[in-house]
């Protein structure tokens, strides 16, 4: 057991207070000898109680127990070792003394603590913990067991490993771990052999003519002789598809396939062979560029829709391919191979949002043009109110308080059900949200919840207060049975009286109802009153054949959704329909808002239009022309990088009028399209990449070494953003990092600014091949040592003395006195407080204090003795002259005597002045009396 300081500076205040005590003791001060000594002793104990107490003094003893962590590579290169590593760990917890403490953490692309370390004596029957084997990252489990220490124990790490790290730095943590005074031990472990097929190589050129044989070569590494299917894939298309024969070792493989379509393409290679163990190193991605002519995606809500635009398109180099929505793709990829996408008449529901989103980054983020025409399943009465296409376009689809509505109510049934849980009951809630949002104030709302019972949500009447409507919505959680009558039939008989000039309820539930009445009766009855249903059944579990028919019976429509992200378009555009003012009907003629380059074709007037869709411009927005009423017919706008436009009539001729027959029709579209391309200057860049685990370092140069405003975005092939910054490192040098949580293509989008306008722009594709833990890599022997050596602990062939302190630094509990000693310096002063107040007698120690001068003064007190001696003697003669004077009566000496007397008199009152003081105090001892009173005699005269 020992003392330890931790701030011995606070020392030096020793110096002034022996200083200050010092002065104190030479003070002429009223108290007596005995109470000055008492008060000097504790003023000097207070004063080196709070010294010792600043100064941080701790009592401290070794520490005998030993705290050990074993950290566990799980990654897929140490899968097959996981049973003995399990195995001696537990043999070595159950080693241990009972105050040793034991932890387990396991590590791959993170690290995750399987067992807090703790006094436990048993082990764990299996690893428990979810970890992604992709990578090994030996730091973050080094880290992670640092810590469980706390700051006294005893710590040792013991890391079991084949050493094959591929993110970040083992040794480094080591090293700091041991710095902190604990010790790092490795056990090394042998990496299993495994038979596997893998893909290391997959070269596609960069830049590919169109119609040319692109050159593709693979390389395939097999550690047995076997066959394999190769297949190639181009935007998800195969190109390749064939049988080869592998050999042990590296095969070489080229391919030559026909490049019939223009733009951005991802390739995607795969090999699969019955021999393989080794699966995740079976694919690899590449990228290219084909230029051609520019290409327009049209996507049809209807069949025919969009004919008279691909006629007009036909006239222009450009290649058009249509499609049905359902044939949308998810890849972002695949979007950037067009220059336009053009939405014709497509209901909301019938794309996805995740789809959506993507669109929605190939627009803002890659410059590719986008379009929507009107019709009866577009815009507002489609759905798209609060979508990733509504943010893209220049238009709004609710109507912003310019229409006056008819009196409208509407009664959301909502299934609340235990299936309902998770994303179905979210999305449901986000549904009824958008659906009050496009409501106004004065229209009806009724929102009833149910399970096996219904729940009034929000009472049917005008919204007053959409902030608490909203409110009480977004309270709805899922649980219970699932009764659709009962909710339905009471919401008929809440709405049927009301005077309203629509009135209409949706249903949407994603199971069956426990009931079985009579839904045909209660429906037709409703329908005779002007109550129309439209029913939503939400996946495979619901009652799809009757909630079509309660449907068809309501006068509404039915709705079959397999993805729950298309409950709320779908809502919205039940609500935008049963208002139908949405749908402007009533024949006119465009007005030309603005001509933005396009007022060449007007100035000879405009065909009739029959019907458009009412939408409100945004602020930014170009209208070109507009209704009677001021409703936008031909807007456009900047988004992002990309141009969007809105035609809000449609392109067959049943809401345009003669306008496809218009003699301008096929020059104006070939405009408006072409406007949406891509149109800023290619700039040139070269972009290198660096690899370490999943952390992706990218160098851009400008081709001309020019400093430059750079705006960069990287995607990935789903269409998700990215996190990424760039730097300047160099006149035109830059640099950036990004995290790449899966393999595959990202997108780089470099866009240079002059002004706050763009100039250029340049995209390039980024392939992330998979993880270096899927290539077969032997036992990393060097780097185990350096773990090791930089931990300051050793390579062990097992963890069997894991938990004995040889070889350990020491470590020492520690008891901090701080609040001891105030506490003690508190006491004290409240002593030192009642010593000051309060009369208390210190007699002894006077007499201790005499004794000392005595032992000190031995001449004085034997001359002072002297004087005693004469004193007395002097008063046995007075005693015994004085009588014999009075009888001789001599005439000179009375007189002589009481002048003396007189005298004796006059300097009495001092003398007694100063005896009754000493007597009042109390502390004049005998022997001082005594002197005192031989002083008084030797002062008289003779």
């Amino acid at each position: 057991m020992a003392f330890q300081v931790d701030n011995p500076l606070w020392f030096l205040v020793f110096i002034p207070m022996a200083v200050v005590i010092y002065l104190y003791w030479r003070s002429d001060t009223l108290l007596g000898g005995g109470r000055k000594i008492v008060l000097t002793a504790l003023r000097t104990i207070i004063f080196t109680l709070i010294i010792l107490a600043l100064a941080g003094v701790q009592l401290r003893w070794p520490i005998q127990q030993v705290a050990t962590v074993f950290v566990v590579d799980r990654s897929h290169s140490m899968a097959d070792n996981e049973d003995r590593m399990l195995e001696q760990v537990n043999n070595a917890i159950d080693d241990k003394t009972s105050e040793d403490e034991a932890g387990i953490v396991s590590t791959g692309r993170k690290a995750a603590v399987e067992i807090p370390l703790s006094e436990r004596a048993d082990g764990i029957q299996d690893f428990q913990t979810e970890i992604n084997r992709s990578y090994t990252n030996l730091a973050s489990g080094l880290q992670l067991a640092g810590s469980l220490f706390s700051p006294d124990d005893k710590g040792r790490v013991v890391l079991m490993t084949d050493g094959n790290e591929n993110m970040n730095d083992a040794v480094r943590q080591a090293s700091y771990l041991n710095r902190r005074g604990y010790v790092v031990d490795v056990v090394p472990f042998s990496s299993v052999y495994k038979d596997d097929v893998a893909i290391s190589s997959f070269d596609v050129p960069e830049n590919i003519y169109l119609g040319e044989q692109a050159a593709i070569s693979l390389k395939i590494d097999s550690t047995v002789d076997t066959t394999g299917q190769v297949r190639i894939t181009m935007d998800g298309e195969p190109i390749i598809d064939q049988t080869v024969d592998l050999n042990k070792g590296t095969n070489q493989l080229s391919f030559h396939p026909l490049i019939s379509t223009d733009g951005f393409h991802t390739f995607n290679a795969e090999i699969v062979s019955d021999d393989d163990q080794v699966i995740e190193n079976n694919q690899l991605s590449a990228f290219a560029e084909t230029k051609g002519l520019p290409r327009v995606l049209i996507v049809e809500g209807k069949n025919g829709a969009a004919a008279n635009l691909e006629k007009a398109l036909d006239a222009s180099a450009v290649q058009v391919e249509t499609i049905q929505p359902e044939l949308l793709p998810g890849q972002l990829s695949s979007y950037l191979t067009y220059d336009s996408i053009i939405f014709s008449n497509v209901s909301a529901h019938m794309a996805t949002k995740k789809q959506m989103e993507v669109i929605e980054r190939a627009v803002k983020d890659f410059g590719v043009g986008f379009v929507m025409t009107g019709g009866d399943q577009s815009f507002g009465v489609g759905g798209y109110f609060k979508t990733p296409i509504e943010r893209l376009l220049p238009v709004n689809m609710d109507l912003k308080g310019k229409k006056e509505l008819p009196s409208l109510g509407l009664y959301i049934v909502l299934d609340k059900s235990g299936s309902m849980m998770g994303n179905k009951i979210a999305m449901a809630r986000e549904a009824a949200a958008r659906s009050v949002e496009l409501l106004r104030e004065k229209d009806t709302l009724g929102v009833m919840a149910f399970d096996s019972t219904p729940w009034q949500v929000v009472e049917l009447g005008p919204i007053k207060d959409k902030e608490e409507v909203l409110k009480k919505i977004r309270s709805i959680t899922a649980s219970g049975g699932t009764d659709i009558f009962t909710p339905l039939s009471q919401a008929y008989s809440q709405i049927e009286p009301l005077e309203l000039k629509r009135k209409h309820i949706i249903l949407l539930t994603d199971g069956q109802s426990a009931t079985s009445l009579n839904y045909r009766q209660m429906i037709k009855e409703a329908s005779e009153n002007g109550i129309t249903l439209s029913t939503v059944a939400i996946g495979m579990g619901a009652d799809g054949p009757l909630l079509e028919e309660m449907a068809q019976l309501g006068g509404g429509r039915f709705y079959q959704v397999q993805n729950n992200s298309n409950i709320p378009t779908i809502l919205s555009r039940e609500t935008a329909l049963v208002t139908r003012t949405y749908i402007e009907d009533d024949p006119f003629y465009p007005k030309l808002a603005g001509g933005f380059g396009l007022g060449a074709y007007f100035e000879n007037g405009v065909p009739k239009m029959n019907a458009y869709i009412a939408t409100t411009p945004k602020n930014r927005a170009q209208q070109i022309l507009t209704s009677d009423k001021g409703d936008p017919v031909l807007a456009r706008w900047q988004y992002g990088l990309g141009k969007t436009v809105a035609w809000t009539s449609d392109l067959s001729g049943k809401w345009a009028g003669d306008w496809p027959k218009w003699k301008n029709w096929a020059p104006l579209w070939n405009d408006i399209v072409t406007w949406t391309f891509p149109q800023y200057e290619k700039q040139s860049y070269l972009v290198s990449k660096k690899i370490e685990g999943n952390q992706v370092t990218l160098d851009i140069t400008a081709a001309d070494n020019k400093p430059a405003d750079l705006n960069v975005n990287l995607v990935s092939e789903t269409g998700e953003k990215v996190d990424f910054n760039v730097q300047p490192k160099a006149p035109g040098k830059y640099q950036g990092t990004f995290k790449a949580n899966e393999s595959g293509v990202y997108f780089l989008q470099i866009t240079e600014r002059q002004n706050e306008k763009v100039v250029g722009s340049f995209k390039t594709g980024i392939v992330v091949p998979y993880s270096q833990e899927y290539t077969f890599t032997p036992t990393n022997e060097n780097k185990i040592k350096k773990i090791a050596e930089a931990g300051g602990g050793q390579v062990l062939e097992n963890p069997d003395n894991v938990f004995s302190p040889e070889g350990m630094p020491p470590h020492y509990n520690r008891q901090h006195l701080f609040y001891l000693l105030l506490a003690m310096a508190l006491v004290l002063f409240m002593i030192d407080v009642a010593v000051r107040r309060f009369r208390i007698n210190f007699a002894f120690l006077n007499k201790i204090s005499f004794k000392n001068k005595q032992n000190k003064k031995s001449d004085g007190t034997e001359k002072r003795s002297a004087q005693l001696s004469q004193l007395k003697q002097a008063s046995t003669k007075k005693a015994n002259f004085q009588p014999k004077q009075k009888k001789r009566g001599t005439g000179h000496r009375p007189n002589s005597i009481k002048s003396s007397s007189s005298k004796e008199k006059t300097k009495r009152p001092e003398s007694a002045k100063k005896s009754a003081n000493s007597q009042s105090g109390g502390d004049e001892s005998r022997e001082e009396r005594l002197a005192r009173l031989l002083d008084a005699k030797k002062r008289r005269p003779k």
